[in-house]
Order: C-alpha cells, then sequence, then structure tokens
C-alpha cells in the first residue's frame, strides 16, 4: 500500500537528520544542480537553495561558535578551581602566621580538613570552599592585611561568574539542538520542492533524478574516518594542509578557531597555488561545512589554507571525514 506521507510528506523531519549534515546534504545538491545547468532549466531552484544554505549555514556556524564558547568557559571554570587550590596551599602558612598558628580556631576555619581538601575540589564543592574561604577571610581580615583578604574573598565571585556563564552556554546550546528552527525547517521545505521539481522534470526516471542528490550525506556512516589537522599561521602565511585525491563523498569542517584573524580555503594544483576563485574565507571564530568540489577542482589535490589577516596570527582545525 502506498503512503501518502512519503510521496507528499517531510522525508527530512528525523533527528536522525542534524542541520549541519542537512546543510551539507543541500550544499552538495547546490553542486550537482549548478553543474547541470548549461541550459539555466534550473535557475529558479538554484536560487532558492542558495539563500536557503546561506541562512543555514550562519546558524549552523553560530552552534559552533557556541561549542568553542562553552569549551573555553570549561577552561575558565577549571582555571579558577586550580588556581583557588594554588593559592590556599602557597598562603596556608601566611594565614597560619597572620591567626596564631595551624592549632588554633581561626587556622581550622580555613583548613578544616586539611590542605589536601583543597587539592580535590571539583564542580560539586567549589561553592561551599569558596564560601568558607570567604566567610573566614572576612571574619580575620584585619590579620590577614587587605592583599590576602581580597584575593582569598575573590575567588567566591570568580567561581559563580565562571560557572554561571558555562550553564548559560549550555543551555542556549541544548535550545539550539533540540528546537528545530525556521532555518532547518524552511531548508527542508526548499529541498523538498527541488525533489519534486527535478521529479517532475524526469518522471519515472529514477536515475536520472537520483543524480541529483547523495542522500547518503544525510545520515552518519560508522566506518568513515575522521582526520583532524591544527595549525597556527603567521601573518599572511599558507600552508598545504594535506595532498590527497578527493571526492565528494569527503566532506571537510573547517574551523577557524582564532580569534581576530579570517582565513581562506582551497583546493589548488600545487602545494604554492594562489587562491581561486573557489575559495572561501571563514570568519575568526566561524565554522563551514563543505564538499570538495566547492573549494576547487577535483583534478587538484592539495588542500590549501591562508592566513587572510595583514594584522594578526590565524589558528584552524580542518576535520576530513572520509
Amino acid at each position: 500500500m502506498l503512503s501518502v506521507e512519503k510521496i507528499f510528506g517531510n522525508i527530512f523531519d528525523t533527528k536522525e537528520i542534524t542541520p549541519d549534515r542537512l546543510l551539507l546534504f543541500a550544499k552538495d545538491h547546490l553542486v550537482r544542480l549548478t553543474k547541470a545547468n548549461s541550459t539555466h532549466l534550473y535557475d529558479t531552484i538554484i536560487g532558492i537553495v542558495t539563500t536557503l544554505i546561506v541562512t543555514l549555514e550562519t546558524e549552523v556556524s553560530a552552534v559552533d561558535t557556541t561549542l568553542n564558547l562553552q569549551s573555553g568557559q570549561t577552561d575558565e571554570v577549571d582555571l579558577v578551581t586550580s588556581n583557588f587550590h594554588q593559592t590556599l596551599s602557597t598562603l596556608s602558612g601566611v594565614i597560619a602566621n597572620s591567626v596564631g598558628g595551624i592549632g588554633t580556631i581561626a587556622y581550622k576555619e580555613f583548613y578544616p580538613h586539611g590542605i589536601s581538601e583543597y587539592g580535590k575540589a571539583n564542580r560539586k564543592t567549589m561553592v561551599m570552599l569558596t564560601t568558607r574561604i570567604n566567610k573566614a577571610a572576612t571574619k580575620y581580615s584585619a590579620q590577614l592585611g587587605a592583599t590576602v583578604t581580597a584575593k582569598l574573598q575573590a575567588f567566591q565571585a570568580d567561581y559563580v561568574t565562571a560557572r554561571d556563564a558555562q550553564s548559560t552556554s549550555i543551555a542556549g546550546l541544548s535550545v539550539n539542538r533540540d528546537v528545530k528552527s525556521t532555518a532547518v525547517f524552511n531548508m527542508e521545505k526548499g529541498l523538498l520542492q527541488s525533489i519534486h521539481t527535478v521529479g517532475n522534470l524526469f518522471p519515472a526516471d529514477v536515475v536520472q533524478c537520483n543524480g541529483f542528490f547523495n542522500f547518503n550525506l544525510l545520515f552518519t556512516s560508522t566506518h568513515r574516518k575522521h582526520t583532524l589537522y591544527n595549525d597556527t599561521l603567521a601573518i599572511g602565511a599558507q600552508i598545504d594542509v594535506v595532498n590527497r585525491s578527493v571526492t565528494d563523498s569527503i566532506t571537510i569542517i573547517i574551523r577557524n578557531t582564532g580569534t581576530n584573524a579570517d582565513i581562506m580555503v582551497w583546493i589548488g594544483a600545487t602545494a604554492t597555488d594562489a587562491p581561486n576563485a573557489q575559495a572561501i574565507i571563514v570568519n575568526a571564530g566561524k565554522a563551514s561545512t563543505e564538499i570538495p568540489s566547492a573549494l576547487g577542482d577535483l583534478a587538484n589535490t592539495f588542500l590549501l589554507v591562508k592566513n587572510a589577516s595583514e594584522v594578526n596570527t590565524a589558528s584552524f582545525q580542518i576535520e576530513i571525514i572520509g
């Protein structure tokens, strides 16, 4: 029995198809349409898909930036925790001398379970520990002096600030992942329109129609190899990341991990080729998911990256899947 839903419904409406996979599928589809458009038969749908790609890519890039931000905020939380432990260890002698020795009640308000307790500090105990130290430092501020008191008091606010920033980022990322956005929904509708347009042009010609779409890109392929390349670039510098043959079955995820410099990425014939007409710019803190043919001629083999800034160094991560 025929399923009306399968014929007319939204085939992209499944949690298995993530926004980045949908974007990759759309980009691949656009390349196929463009290559077959010598007679301008696909001008209308190309225009629709192109616009939708720009919007969705901005959103996907924002989610990637949120991930990078969250990672940085996690580092900040860990840094505050580490500094807290080191400071309590370093100042133990100063505190003991200020409050009358390690055997006093005052000293034990700072170190009721010894110095080692602060070496075991983690996210479950940091709020309690920093609050304890804040109270003790305030109570014995006259003995400790202004500088030591302020240093110890500051940990409570520093940790709360770092942890709150991380929690806000996590919450925002959860919304981005769990709720289907307008950009994703519009892309799904646009791709459905394109599927029906192609089907109308070539009715019952499965081979011809299928040539415009690579549905494998929509789903995870567990056996595909992931290779990461990380590097930094001096001002204006250019490097070849890898020299290998590629096809559009490959996925290239480009992450600009810097904060002050944009990068250019393209595929060239030699390691010293200048940026070609298909070279893309990935802004600082942003990311882009591409297929090889979007970056250059598939007959070429060098994946090249250039620092587009004339004043700042750049850094990047490139993930090649497949």
